[in-house]
């Protein structure tokens, strides 16, 4: 009888409470027989995950940082308190629960419990997409990572001016800016876009350099007003295709440019964009490597 009380009768090792907080956190609780400060711990820091992943955190990059800053205190104080707690257990007497096979249940399921919520997460509107190309410039550089929402335009139609994913047959994704609707006549000129019967101005602010060419900084305000700066070489390079003089934008069909009107493969090679092509709107510049640009809004007017 003796005997099988001593077996009950088993001190905690630190270093193990410590390593199953790691793993999963509240699983060192548990190796410790805190079996509900265990579930409070596991099941609050799931929450708090919940709220980064699918509440907009990640839509904002320097709250996205704070809140992982965060998590990752947490969880070190959590596997802490549970080292401290197993380093004083001295005389700790085993509960049915403190079994290998159960600690390994309980890593599996918040394994699985974590994964689940990263895909439930993985399919909010808000997609973070890295930009390979100056086609953008000046508005958006390559490396920078942009926020698009995907379901923007379930809602509403694209407008003058937004800057849009679209999706070519391909598979490839691109980011040009919508410069004609459906039924506009339209004509570019040395780069500068011109409309039948809808105003359009445009305006020098400086001249610039990009990959060794000199450029010509503009900044534009659309039909609608939106405005938005583009640039083009100051020396032509491009041969003008006579098909440019008068564009008719089908039906369901929309013209888009780059920004970087002499680097960009948009609608002047690829043809017009259909409407089912459009995948969604970019909102900002998620993250940059110049620190200022972090965040910045390109919906609306830039």
């Amino acid at each position: 009888m003796e005997e099988s009380e001593e077996k009950k009768v088993k001190p905690r090792k630190a270093i193990l409470a410590f390593l199953f907080s790691l793993i999963v956190p509240g699983l060192g609780q548990l190796y410790n027989g805190q079996i509900k400060k265990a579930l409070l711990i596991f099941l609050g820091l799931l929450i708090y995950t919940m709220n980064i992943n699918v509440f907009g955190f990640k839509g904002h990059f320097w709250i996205y940082v704070i809140a992982f800053i965060i998590l990752v205190i947490l969880r070190l104080l959590i596997a802490i308190e549970a080292t401290i707690t197993a380093y004083k257990s001295k005389e700790y007497e085993l509960k049915s629960y403190n079994k290998w096979y159960i600690y390994l249940l309980s890593a599996v399921i918040g394994y699985f419990s974590v994964s689940m919520l990263e895909g439930y997460a993985g399919k909010s509107r808000y997609i973070l997409s890295i930009v390979h190309s100056d086609a953008g410039f000046p508005t958006i550089f390559a490396g920078e990572y942009i926020l698009g929402d995907y379901s923007f335009y379930n809602s509403q139609e694209p407008s003058y001016g937004d800057l849009v994913i679209i999706l070519m047959p391909n598979g490839e994704s691109y980011i040009y800016r919508i410069i004609g609707m459906p039924n506009d006549t339209l004509s570019i000129e040395n780069q500068l876009v011109k409309y039948n019967k809808k105003e359009l101005t445009s305006k020098l602010l400086s001249t610039l350099f990009y990959e060794e060419h000199e450029m010509e900084e503009f900044i534009e305000t659309l039909p609608n007003g939106v405005e938005y700066k583009f640039v083009r070489t100051k020396t032509p390079f491009l041969q003008e295709n006579e098909a440019l003089k008068e564009i008719i934008v089908p039906n369901n069909s929309y013209f888009l440019l780059g920004d970087n009107r002499d680097f960009s493969f948009d609608s002047r090679f690829v043809g017009f964009i259909k409407r089912e092509q459009i995948q969604g709107k970019v909102l900002s510049i998620y993250f940059s490597k110049d620190i200022k640009r972090i965040n910045n809004k390109l919906s609306k007017k830039q």
